[in-house]
């Protein structure tokens, strides 16, 4: 039987006891960012939600651009951990894969950095956007591996790795899409990771 993570994805544990000040700020900071644009969350918001002042939140972060990049950052490094986690299973790449989609779609988050820096992208500056997308490299470099040894294995076809983390990224993101109305493509998180892992996987399997 598979088992499902316990929290979702990307978000830190919210029950470690004296959590530094500074993690405190960052876990209230990546929920905030990952709900609201970036022009609506405020120090104040973040402050708040840490419950803290935003003279602490200020003696950590000097501007809201170095607080939203460093979040994202740790937001990167958080989700790769559960991916690779999810994806180092030993039971068949596609329920891994489906694993993924499942959690990923409940949350209703972009993985695409590009999404995020849009937001922002007024307000940060180059080394901010680098920082940003390399983290975000990292986390595709991660998952990269995973299909170039299911390709050593067997398991799949013979694949360009960044193009199929890419484009299974891209379906997760797809999966999300709501209409003007807020209706979305499907009923539900699990059927649509169903739908769009058995879609995908039809482009990696082996023709026999």
């Amino acid at each position: 039987m598979k088992e499902k993570p316990s929290r979702p994805l990307g978000r830190p544990k919210s029950t470690q006891q004296k959590q530094p000040t500074n993690e405190l700020i960052l876990q209230a900071a990546s929920t905030l960012f990952m709900e609201n644009s970036f022009a609506d969350v405020s120090m104040d918001d973040v402050a708040s939600a840490s419950n803290v002042t935003k003279a602490t939140v200020y003696y950590y972060y000097k501007t809201k651009s170095a607080l939203y990049t460093d979040a994202m950052v740790k937001l990167m490094y958080r989700v790769r951990k559960q991916i690779i986690d999810l994806l180092r299973q030993p039971i068949e790449l596609k329920t891994k894969l489906q694993q993924v989609a499942e959690v990923y779609l409940q949350i209703a988050v972009h993985l695409d950095m590009d999404f995020f820096i849009q937001n922002a992208k007024s307000m940060l500056d180059h080394d901010q956007i680098k920082a940003i997308h390399t983290a975000e490299d990292y986390m595709y470099e991660g998952m990269e591996e995973i299909f170039e040894e299911a390709v050593a294995n067997g398991e799949i076809r013979q694949v360009n790795p960044a193009f199929t983390v890419h484009a299974y990224i891209s379906l997760l993101n797809a999966g999300n899409y709501q209409n003007a109305d807020g209706g979305t493509l499907f009923p539900n998180s699990q059927e649509a990771a169903k739908e769009i892992v058995d879609f995908f996987w039809r482009s990696l399997m082996i023709n026999k």
